[in-house]
């Protein structure tokens, strides 16, 4: 656990009259930030993207036991308002990104990087945010000037916040700067997939969307198991050769369905096969973006293809000048990031990611720049958060001195009948599970296997090391089997999940193979409900 304790002045606190609405946002006092303003314009989609931000913040799609949230966080530069927050079962985050032009500031701004004080029932009283009436936003250490006693006085705030859950937040950043397919969705579209799937519901596997890029054509979104496709109209895409982003989490995306109707597009950001993906909504002067890890119980922290086990190059002074540099100009890209502290822009890149790796600089995945964001007062410790781990180091090795090749990859067929009740009548699908069975030779290893289920899941694996040999899979894989996970899995691809089928063919099949899918609320504490 890192212990972590916040300081405020007062509560934040609400005040409403029938001319005007005043939220006034409590910060932590050992960083005090200071923006008092008034809400010039679009006041409507600052209300419904703060009403997202929260409902992802006391949202979880696991049933526990131990309910973890941490204060928002917000950050005020001299173009941009940010406001950050992780879900509690660290799979989803949300950040609302507000144009400093719908502020009229009073008095002095204060820029910098903060945690407000922000509960359940501050965001309730978002709804009385109108356009008819004039809305206030006080961020700062002060509090009310008139009446702050009843809003209570003083407090500190004490939380052990444990080191995955902040590991995650800091991971996330490095994946949202991963290269992946960026595509340009109408909000009708997404938000006609998102309905789809509220109306027919699946209680088993496979869950996914399926995004399928043929050449030529605009991009058009699958759900699985129906097989059903919703046409992207003017997604473009540069691929010359068909390519399909399979991904999970596709119940978070509800989250986003109160902004689509007002919204003016939305970018969807697909890192890569069950890899996090991001949805940015543009709604008038705000953005909201949501992060979503592969699935559900496939945390942040879970998620080994994008770990930012990033460690000081040692290059400390080039760290230091790249800070400097940010903490004065607030954001730039590498390239401009690299021109003034004159460096390259690869070495530039490693500094960048290992300052995003301590918490120091955020990445702006809608602006593609990098941000000065100090998430903690204190910088965290790095040794601590990313302990080094002997296997990963091992399997790197192998890799990188490319003693890993395959000997075989084949892919495993079972199929099922089920019948699947729409609102449009009946459908018939033959769902189809794959197995992916690899074999290669890893260093002194010359036959190691592995099985991968259809959502990436490592469900099988043989080697014949000491340590497989000791703990099997009850430790995890070895570095054998790490390294020839890694190796192999750019190179799968995914297929069509179902195929059509008929009555007859149900009929036929035996008891066990038939499965009746309803309509229906899916079971929020299932394992396997969604993802």
């Amino acid at each position: 656990m890192i212990p972590v304790s916040f300081s405020y002045a007062v509560p934040s606190a609400f005040e409403s009259t029938r001319t005007r609405a005043l939220f006034d946002l409590s910060v932590d006092l050992a960083r005090p930030v200071r923006l008092h303003a008034k809400v010039v314009k679009h006041v409507l989609p600052l209300r419904f993207a703060l009403q997202a931000l929260g409902q992802l913040i006391w949202h979880s799609d696991e049933w526990t036991t131990e309910f973890f949230t941490l204060d928002p966080i917000i950050t005020v530069h001299p173009d941009r308002v940010f406001f950050e927050a992780f879900s509690a079962d660290q799979s989803s985050y949300g950040l609302v990104i507000a144009d400093r032009a719908l502020f009229e500031p009073e008095g002095e701004v204060h820029c910098g990087t903060t945690n407000v004080d922000f509960t359940a029932w501050l965001w309730a009283a978002l709804a009385e945010m109108r356009s008819t009436r004039e809305t206030f936003f006080r961020v700062g250490p002060e509090g009310f000037e008139v009446k702050t006693e009843a809003a209570g006085g003083r407090f500190e705030q004490k939380v052990d916040v444990p080191e995955s859950w902040v590991r995650g937040l800091l991971q996330l950043q490095g994946a949202m700067a991963m290269p992946g397919t960026r595509l340009s969705v109408r909000p009708v579209d997404l938000l006609a997939a998102i309905r789809t799937l509220s109306h027919m519901k699946s209680k088993v596997s496979p869950r996914a969307l399926r995004y399928e890029m043929d050449p030529g054509r605009d991009a058009e979104l699958v759900l699985e198991p129906w097989e059903t496709k919703i046409p992207l109209a003017g997604a473009t895409h540069a691929f010359t050769e068909k390519r399909v982003i399979r991904t999970w989490g596709r119940r978070r995306l509800r989250l986003l369905e109160p902004l689509l109707p007002w919204a003016d597009g939305v970018e969807v950001y697909l890192k890569g096969r069950a890899l996090p993906s991001f949805y940015s909504v543009k709604l008038p002067g705000v953005r909201f973006v949501l992060g979503l890890s592969g699935w559900t119980q496939n945390r942040w922290t879970d998620a080994a293809s994008f770990d930012l086990l990033v460690a000081p190059s040692g290059n400390e002074a080039l760290h230091d000048r790249v800070l400097a540099w940010l903490t004065r100009n607030f954001s730039g890209t590498t390239e401009a990031v690299s021109a003034a502290v004159g460096a390259s822009v690869a070495e530039v890149s490693q500094a960048l990611s290992s300052l995003c790796a301590a918490g120091r600089v955020m990445f702006d995945v809608e602006a593609r720049a990098w941000r000065h964001r100090e998430l903690f007062q204190k910088p965290v410790d790095l040794t601590r958060l990313y302990p080094p781990d002997p296997r990963r180091e091992e399997a790197s090795g192998y890799l990188s001195r490319a003693e890993v090749s395959l000997t075989s990859t084949v892919t495993r067929e079972t199929s099922k009948q089920k019948r699947f009740k729409t609102p449009d009548g009946v459908l018939f699908r033959e769902v189809i599970y794959r197995d992916w069975v690899v074999h290669g030779r890893v260093g002194p290893q010359p036959e190691v296997e592995l099985v991968l289920n259809d959502e990436d899941r490592l469900i099988f694996g043989r080697c014949k090391c000491a340590f497989f040999d000791e703990h099997l899979m009850n430790r995890g894989p070895c570095a054998h089997l790490l390294a020839l996970l890694q190796f192999a899995q750019p190179q799968r691809k995914d297929l069509q999940s179902a195929r059509e089928s008929s009555a007859e063919d149900v009929e036929h099949a035996p008891k066990k193979d038939v499965k009746n899918e309803e309509p229906g609320v899916d079971s929020e504490g299932e394992s396997d409900e969604e993802e």
